[in-house]
């Protein structure tokens, strides 16, 4: 478990996460949540990393705050009255403080809860990291399981045969493709959207078996099938951000 830094800036201390990539040519940084992240060739040098931070504070200040304004968009601290979304629907944490040594996470699915309860003594840290691991395995349980019923189901529908799909925790995009391999991969987020938005990711993914690519030929095979295609994928577009934790 690594240490969460951060960087202050004005009267804001937020989360960044500076990581090396072997293939980056340059230097490039984006939000996942509130968490700012800065991705950077091996060669090049921390200070010239935060020389790049401070050309761009401004950018970052604005954005930082936009995002935080949005529970349903920042990252999760698991504390009360931070959302999550669980099959498209809203679910508000309620914590609890039992005396006792396990965590527990519940789904109040009538009431629109998340209930969380974890011993006294975690730190604000471990109580993240320990939450975070087990709602990931919650997640990546129950997509599996509803997958399990709509890859064979939109295969048959499509008449695109697959080989086998993978789960995993990708928080960058929903799903991907080997078209040569008819391999797919989904992302275990998958469960935190309704049920027409993962029908869509589903069926964008099953296309690529036949065009690996993003080609006028490729979206009207989608739309043969998911005719509001472009609406869900607006909608996935501007809410996808629900799924960072």
């Amino acid at each position: 478990m690594q240490e969460q830094k951060y960087i202050r800036i004005k009267d804001k201390d937020i989360p960044i996460n500076i990581r090396n990539y072997k293939t980056s040519k340059y230097l490039k940084m984006y939000f996942k949540a509130d968490v700012l992240y800065i991705s950077k060739p091996k060669y090049v040098s921390m200070k010239k990393t935060f020389d790049f931070i401070k050309e761009n504070k401004e950018y970052i200040y604005k954005k930082y705050v936009e995002i935080n304004s949005n529970k349903d968009f920042r990252l999760k601290k698991w504390e009360e009255g931070d959302t999550f979304f669980y099959q498209g629907d809203k679910y508000i944490v309620k914590v609890n403080n039992p005396n006792e040594n396990k965590i527990h996470i519940n789904f109040d699915k009538d009431n629109k809860y998340l209930l969380i309860s974890y011993p006294n003594n975690l730190s604000d840290e471990k109580r993240k990291y320990y939450v975070d691991k087990g709602i990931k395995q919650i997640l990546k349980n129950n997509t599996e399981y509803i997958l399990q019923n709509k890859v064979p189901y939109w295969s048959k529908i499509t008449s695109i045969a697959y080989k086998q799909f993978k789960v995993n925790d990708a928080t960058s995009k929903f799903g991907s493709c080997i078209p040569s391999k008819k391999l797919l991969h989904f992302s275990s987020r998958l469960i935190m959207l309704p049920d027409d938005k993962i029908d869509a990711v589903v069926v964008h993914e099953l296309c690529h078996i036949v065009h690996p690519n993003h080609s006028k030929d490729f979206y009207s095979l989608v739309k043969t099938y998911i005719p509001d295609y472009d609406e869900k994928n607006k909608w996935l577009k501007k809410n996808g951000k629900i799924i960072m934790f």
